[in-house]
């Protein structure tokens, strides 16, 4: 998968829009676009931009990496809430699993 399917796809995923993603990493909607539509790279400044946004590693975006702890991990709320759920006790950690299973079957 190419950098512009890469900020595509997980653009997509987030369900925000060319705009939204410009607004949250100070770029313009038309360099998006121009990303997306593989017709301009990205400089390395806007690359971490956007990883930030998307909440991924630029390593992902260039494909160097796929999908791992590491980009999940990237997502700050995500990272709080693992690093919290390690701490607990065995039978809060089930209670979790079913919290998140509850959210799950709700949202689908």
């Amino acid at each position: 998968m190419s950098v512009a399917n890469r900020i595509k796809s997980r653009r997509m995923k987030l369900s925000i829009t060319q705009t939204q993603l410009a607004k949250a990493a100070n770029l313009t909607p038309a360099a998006i676009s121009q990303f997306e539509s593989g017709s301009r790279k990205p400089s390395f400044d806007a690359l971490s931009k956007l990883a930030k946004s998307l909440k991924v590693t630029t390593d992902y975006l260039l494909g160097m990496k796929q999908s791992s702890y590491e980009n999940i991990l990237a997502d700050p709320k995500v990272s709080v809430m693992f690093r919290g759920i390690m701490e607990l006790p065995e039978k809060d950690k089930q209670t979790m699993l079913e919290f998140y299973e509850f959210l799950k079957s709700k949202s689908g």
